[in-house]
């Protein structure tokens, strides 16, 4: 039985054979296969901000100095950015649900026995196996969605997946906040591990003991070959440029956004917290609208994907500079409430388009390079390098440079639409 038919439906066995038979359905399965994955998510993202609010219980209770403070977010990085290509790779080669729930033990496992650390050395290791282990879920689910889920809804499936990073990230910040150390560690770490064995339940079409959840027809290529056939298909290459610039822009945003909403704008904390709680809203249905004009865009145009990424980005530059030049007020808060709306509309096309664009055998390679490059080239550097002109200009004009990477992203997007006709392989 193929994972898709079609009318578009799914054939899943959610509790595995002998418990309960396939179901067959476009609704129930396809459900709780996207809410589970973006409950993995929503742990992973959670995990990964669960620190930066408890720097007061660290401090006191291990001694840390400011700069092993920062390490807790480096560490993380430098195993989970390479990482991500790694899992990628392996899930193309093993069941991906396998590879996400070998991932999901790590990191959960690593994140509640940081619970029981009693020093700075062992915390910041702990910190890196968590990074290590959540590398294997954003490349891995994205590539199993797009294995299982109709062509013509795989934007909207992504995008679907990508809630649970807000969620995630919001509840992350805060139960590390309310809780503190080391509660907040285990309640975060343990629920993974249920998690790790309902996917490990999961069974999604034949072919699944093979190199992914969908059969295959020859081996993937090996190694590097496998990374230089990807960055020879020219709509791929693109895509990935413009992805580096648009996380670039959105990670600058993000990191400095509530600093200038107090110090460049002059608001108050509480209404610097209702202008982010009200984007965050925003945020997420423009999550939903960007995997559903993608998805729209393609019955249309070949390039439908690239198109909605590259609208998304270029309407977000014109409400980027309202925002930075405009005073506060009621334009103010419209403009930065639609540039989280708009910002945030590349998520599920890209994935998809990614999906599109490469042969099943190299999918999960082909995710895992897009979201090593989005970290390591995009998001990581962009919050630095728009402090350090903070440091040297002010944070308005600071701001002007993650603006200019949005404009870089829609022209490479926009850049890619040609090539995207002449694709060797496209996953429709």
């Amino acid at each position: 039985m193929s994972p898709e038919d079609v009318s578009g439906s799914v054939w899943v066995s959610v509790f595995g054979p002998g418990t309960v038979g396939a179901v067959r359905t476009k609704t129930s399965a396809l459900w709780y296969v996207l809410g589970l994955l973006a409950l993995a998510n929503f742990l992973h993202y959670a995990n990964r901000n669960v620190v930066i609010t408890m720097y007061g219980d660290l401090r006191s209770l291990f001694d840390f100095d400011d700069g092993e403070l920062g390490l807790l977010t480096s560490v993380f990085m430098v195993t989970h950015g390479p990482a991500t290509i790694f899992f990628g790779w392996l899930s193309d080669r093993v069941s991906r649900r396998k590879v996400l729930a070998s991932g999901l033990m790590i990191w959960s496992a690593a994140a509640a026995l940081t619970a029981l650390t009693d020093g700075v050395f062992s915390v910041l290791v702990l910190r890196a196996i968590v990074g290590l282990g959540t590398a294997a879920c954003v490349p891995v689910a994205n590539a199993l969605i797009c294995d299982f889920v109709p062509a013509e809804r795989k934007a909207r499936a992504v995008a679907m997946f990508n809630l649970g990073l807000f969620f995630g990230g919001a509840a992350g910040t805060l139960i590390g906040k309310k809780l503190g150390f080391p509660p907040a560690f285990l309640v975060l770490g343990l629920p993974g591990i249920a998690v790790a064995i309902l996917v490990l339940k999961l069974r999604l079409g034949e072919g699944e003991d093979r190199f992914s959840e969908r059969s295959t027809k020859r081996a993937p290529r090996k190694g590097a070959g496998a990374i230089r056939f990807l960055l020879a298909l020219p709509t791929y290459r693109w895509t990935l440029f413009g992805a580096v610039f648009m996380a670039f822009s959105a990670g600058g945003y993000l990191a400095w956004f509530f600093d200038f909403l107090e110090g460049s704008k002059g608001a108050d904390e509480n209404e610097a917290l209702f202008v982010l709680g009200v984007s965050l809203v925003t945020g997420l249905g423009g999550v939903l609208a960007g995997g559903w004009v993608a998805d729209r865009l393609l019955t249309y145009m070949p390039h439908g994907r690239q198109a909605a990424a590259a609208i998304g980005i270029a309407a977000s530059v014109p409400l980027a500079l309202t925002v930075i030049y405009l005073p506060l007020g009621a334009g103010f808060y419209i403009a930065s409430w639609l540039l989280m709306f708009t910002i945030n509309w590349y998520h599920g096309p890209l994935v998809a388009s990614v999906d599109d664009l490469v042969p099943r055998e190299e999918a999960g390679l082909a995710q895992g390079l897009y979201i090593a490059a989005m970290h390591l080239c995009g998001t990581a550097p962009s919050s630095f390098l728009v402090g350090r002109l903070a440091q040297h200009y002010d944070l308005q004009t600071a701001l002007l440079l993650p603006t200019i990477t949005m404009v870089l992203a829609a022209l490479c997007f926009v850049a890619s639409f040609g090539s995207v006709k002449r694709s060797v392989v496209v996953q429709r």
